[in-house]
Formats: structure tokens, sequence, C-alpha cells
């Protein structure tokens, strides 16, 4: 079950992981990050379980 804490923004996905919001913003743009649009200006939602999933690969690598 999804619930609404699951789901972040640019701003705190930035913040998770130490780095700047155009870098967020970048991967999501490389498709490396998972993330859909909220209205037309609203930004960038993004699931917490996908930047985990960014990290594990990360680590891999």
């Amino acid at each position: 079950m999804l619930f609404v804490d699951d789901i972040i923004r640019t701003k705190e996905a930035a913040k998770y992981l130490k780095v700047g919001e155009a870098f967020i913003r970048q991967l999501i743009r490389l498709k490396k990050l998972r993330a859909y649009r909220e209205g037309r200006r609203g930004g960038y939602r993004i699931l917490k379980e996908d930047i985990n999933i960014y990290i594990k690969q990360k680590l891999k690598s």
C-alpha cells in the first residue's frame, strides 16, 4: 500500500541525497531516477522506494 509519506518532492529528495535540486532534476531527465509530474507547474514527485533503488544501483557500480 502506498502512503502520502512515501512520495517526496525534488527538494526533499535533494536533501535526502545531500545534492542540489538541479542534480535531482538532471537524474530524472536522464531516466536514472523515476518520477512523475504533478500538474503543469507542480514539479516532480518521487517515490522514496525509487530513491533507494537509485542508491543501490550506485553502490553496485
